[in-house]
């Protein structure tokens, strides 16, 4: 089954599911745990750590122990010296689960629609999406790049699945991992039909 011919349908609408903000006490406490951690780690007293960073002993002191809102100069230095990212210092863990609900999404009835669920970046890159498709429907014909890898499975109905002008017919419960560098899309007949997939690139 080849690609149809003529113009691209129009993209799908894409809604980006954003976490709530961290607040600041989250972020001080991310920032605390992690210098403290990393600075153990790599065997360095908080005088070696001064010496090698420029910033006082007493700064550093206070935002191991949350005290502190250092600048991003600061951080920076501090990040360096630990050989990290600035971000990833910052970066606190999950204290409860992000739950989304489905009559959350952006699904206006009638229309196919594609939703951003969550993604990641620093130590891992990925995107979790849901996709509901209509009767006779065509998502956009995509590519991820090199190194990227999408899996897909089908939560409802049944989809062909083309990647690379190759037809693969999946029902509900079907999984399949392709390389997301290949021209791929998603198409349904005369019933509706709804996927979840992760596409994952590579850390560069």
């Amino acid at each position: 089954m080849p690609a149809p011919e003529g113009p691209l349908p129009p993209t799908p609408a894409r809604k980006a599911v954003a976490a709530r903000p961290p607040t600041g006490d989250f972020v001080r406490d991310a920032l605390s745990a992690n210098v403290n951690r990393r600075r153990l780690a790599q065997g360095w007293s908080l005088r070696e750590m001064s010496a090698a960073t420029g910033i006082s002993k007493a700064l550093l002191s206070q935002i191991e122990r949350g005290e502190a809102n250092p600048t991003l100069d600061v951080v920076t230095r501090i990040a360096t010296v630990l050989r990290t990212e600035p971000a990833d210092l910052l970066r606190g863990s999950l204290r409860e689960p992000e739950i989304l609900r489905a009559g959350e999404l952006d699904e206006p009835e009638g229309e196919s629609a594609v939703n951003l669920l969550f993604a990641a970046h620093g130590h891992s890159r990925f995107e979790v999406y849901r996709s509901r498709l209509h009767p006779h429907a065509q998502s956009q014909l995509s590519s991820h790049g090199t190194g990227s890898v999408e899996y897909v499975m089908v939560v409802a109905g049944r989809v062909t699945l083309v990647v690379d002008e190759v037809p693969y017919d999946l029902h509900a419960g079907d999984s399949a991992r392709f390389d997301g560098r290949a021209g791929h899309y998603y198409s349904t007949e005369d019933s509706p039909a709804a996927t979840h997939s992760i596409v994952g690139y590579p850390l560069s």
